[in-house]
């Protein structure tokens, strides 16, 4: 290990006590999606302690979703920028974890949103300031914080997306600090689709049945049609809701049914939305007429060249630094690097702290691998090389730091 690097990992270390307070203080402030008065008091609190540190804050507010937030150190280093990402909402609705929401059992911190992503945020931050302690000034760090992530942007409007994509522009590398699965890092995500089927049928007394029209019948039928060829690898339809009839004894005359589709390339939706369209526009049960409309949608994150080579640098880099070697992987779960990968940024997914039970009361990280994956991600920031051809040789570390 070369001294430079040393020095970082060693501050890194000095400083983990104090972001794991930081950690708890921001997983205290529960921030489902929809409320906007939670996501904007994480984004208050990291913004303050952002300018603190003299990073350069900029700042996207907006009437429903959470506001959007970027923090850059050295804005004016002379090679790529890297851009590290988080978002600061959950899923948990408030006071689903009890009070206080956020313990300590073991080597492991729970609360809401610990893993997914609040922990990613923690890792980023603890790198950025170790790094600038050190005197680190050879490329702009930018940690970029969305406040709608798990509801598919819609609250904005997609326009946090559009905050994203403009903030990581012609950046070298784009980190999403998701949360980790030991060995694992994250090159492609499927994409999803959520859509409502409206069915109309026609009411009659259950006596007389044979002279209404079911439409919960027809949604029976169409459940079955959109999910029988799912095999979990490339498209998958999921029918998560139907809501349908007035009572058991009256023939239902209209039924919703909310339906999900995920895909692994933009060719697969084509192929996904096709099929769906077909099914909604076919009557199985004689007089009933079904409509559809979309609630949301995010792009796949495609396994692209530049995605699979910075993988490849990073399992180089950490290797070299006694890290353990990441498979490549794919997820079927969405996130926003779909959008940078899509816009021909090299992104990699899933690399912020490491735990279990995203997206239930069970979530979990281990407290130690905050400091280890901010390590990592230091690392990258001085080794990864602006083309992804090779990284900084021992020889030359510390030109310009």
């Amino acid at each position: 290990m070369t001294f430079f690097t040393q020095k970082v990992f060693h501050e890194i270390d000095r400083l983990t006590e104090k972001y794991l307070g930081l950690l708890t203080d921001i997983c205290m402030i529960e921030s489902k999606s929809e409320d906007k008065a939670g996501v904007d008091q994480v984004g208050a609190y990291l913004a303050q302690f952002a300018g603190s540190l003299d990073y350069v804050v900029k700042k996207q507010e907006f009437e429903k979703a959470g506001n959007v937030y970027s923090f850059t150190l050295n804005p004016y280093g002379r090679k790529k920028m890297i851009c590290l990402s988080g978002h600061m909402d959950t899923v948990h609705a408030k006071n689903s974890f009890g009070y206080p929401p956020v313990r300590v059992d073991g080597d492991y911190l729970y609360g809401p949103g610990v893993q997914d992503c609040k922990g990613g945020i923690a890792v980023a931050m603890l790198a950025m300031e170790a790094l600038k302690n050190c005197g680190y000034t050879e490329r702009p760090v930018r940690l970029i914080l969305q406040s709608d992530e798990e509801v598919s942007s819609v609250l904005s409007q997609r326009k946090s997306i559009d905050f994203m994509l403009q903030e990581a522009a012609g950046s070298a590398a784009f980190l999403n600090e998701e949360g980790y699965t030991s060995g694992h890092i994250t090159v492609g995500r499927k994409g999803i689709v959520k859509k409502k089927i409206v069915i109309k049928g026609k009411a009659m007394h259950a006596g007389a049945c044979t002279q209404g029209v079911s439409a919960v019948r027809e949604a029976a039928y169409k459940i079955i049609e959109l999910e029988k060829d799912n095999d979990g690898g490339s498209i998958t339809f999921n029918c998560g809701m139907v809501q349908g009839g007035k009572a058991i004894n009256i023939v239902p005359d209209q039924c919703e049914v909310l339906v999900e589709y995920r895909f692994k390339t933009l060719l697969q939706q084509k192929a996904a939305e096709e099929k769906f369209q077909r099914i909604v526009n076919t009557s199985y049960v004689p007089g009933t007429e079904a409509v559809a409309e979309e609630l949301s949608s995010r792009v796949p994150m495609e396994r692209t060249p530049g995605n699979e080579a910075l993988a490849d640098a990073v399992n180089e880099i950490a290797e070299n630094y006694g890290f353990e070697k990441m498979e490549k992987t794919e997820s079927a779960g969405g996130a926003d690097a779909a959008y940078t990968s899509q816009a021909g940024i090299p992104t990699v997914d899933s690399i912020g702290m490491e735990g279990s039970g995203c997206h239930t009361l069970g979530e979990r990280v281990l407290i130690a691998s905050l400091p280890r994956m901010a390590k990592l991600a230091a690392a990258i920031v001085i080794h990864l090389e602006d083309d992804l051809g090779q990284t900084i040789s021992e020889e030359t570390e510390g030109d310009g730091i």
